[in-house]
């Protein structure tokens, strides 16, 4: 039997995906279009991530390009369904052995557009250019990828934060430390969590970037469970000058300041809690205090409810 196209797109990602570590497995071919699936597995043996592949491959899917991404078209309204409804997590990979192009894009209702503005009856997807198959950052991405419910991945946001939750709510204590270059858009800085459960302080860092947004409106995204106030430890010579300069003089005989306005602590109380450090408006460095808001209270009330085994819990409501 000859070796077709297909048959080469999906020996090449069998072996990718294998010096990743995934399992993989070909699929009997069908007229709607899961080529492969791939299994990532824990060491315990439990599966961590499956992920389903529609395979294309030759050089005649990379000839619609537009910007920086390959179209990728035909796409019918019974295939959409069948993505977008899978249990599992769908993926577009094209390959071009030609130039041994290998690149990927989800297949769910947000990156599959229908054509004419939306008012077609066909699909298509964007493909990035830049996304490699199962480089280093798509193998990572495609590790954490699930088709889950949205409100199971919001939740599962708040449990992988839920230690610092927990700290603060036992009396310790966590401080976010940032420095965030304002003046370039691709949101370039450093974040991390300087966390303190009374056993000495650890530091856990977001080596992320937040492109075209001010890190103000980053954090209470990122924390989206907290509140914030400066550490007044760390800004405290940062305010003093602050305040000399708009609520005191300089008195050259008696060599000090005089205040003519606020006290000091009146000064403080007045300033935002979200402040940063100025230096040349250039970089700006934030030390803010965590606080549990109303979001963080109510997540551990329900997650040591969800945590336990609950009577009754296999009773569901039946319509009569």
């Amino acid at each position: 039997m000859a070796v077709t196209n297909g048959d080469i797109g999906v020996f090449h990602c069998g072996e990718l995906a294998t010096r990743k570590g995934w399992y993989f497995r070909d699929q009997p071919k069908s007229d709607i279009g899961i080529d492969a699936h791939m299994e990532l597995v824990e060491d315990s043996g439990r599966t961590k991530n499956l992920v389903a592949l529609q395979i294309k491959t030759g050089p005649s899917w990379f000839e619609n390009k537009k910007n920086d991404c390959y179209i990728f078209r035909d796409i019918n309204e019974r295939q959409y369904n069948y993505w977008t409804h899978n249990s599992l997590p769908c993926i577009l990979v094209m390959y071009n052995p030609d130039d041994d192009t290998c690149i990927w894009q989800e297949l769910n209702k947000k990156t599959i557009e229908k054509t004419r503005n939306g008012e077609g009856k066909g699909y298509f997807v964007r493909v990035p250019i830049s996304q490699v198959f199962l480089d280093d950052i798509s193998n990572s991405r495609l590790k954490e990828y699930s088709n889950l419910p949205e409100y199971i991945i919001n939740y599962n946001f708040l449990l992988s934060q839920k230690l610092f939750m927990q700290i603060i709510k036992s009396g310790g204590s966590v401080k976010l430390h940032s420095k965030e270059w304002v003046n370039k858009c691709s949101g370039k800085g450093n974040i991390e969590l300087i966390v303190d459960d009374g056993n000495g302080p650890h530091t856990y860092s977001y080596p992320y970037w937040f492109p075209y947004t001010m890190y103000t409106d980053v954090f209470p995204r990122l924390f989206p469970w907290a509140n914030f106030t400066a550490d007044a430890d760390f800004y405290y010579e940062e305010d003093q000058e602050q305040w000399k300069k708009l609520h005191c003089y300089y008195d050259p005989e008696e060599n000090k300041y005089i205040r003519v306005g606020d006290s000091f602590s009146e000064f403080r109380s007045k300033l935002d809690p979200m402040r940063c450090i100025d230096y040349s408006g250039e970089l700006a460095e934030y030390m803010l205090i965590l606080s549990l808001n109303d979001l963080g209270e109510a997540f551990l009330l329900l997650d040591e409810y969800a945590s336990k085994e609950r009577p009754y819990s296999d009773a569901k409501p039946k319509e009569v």
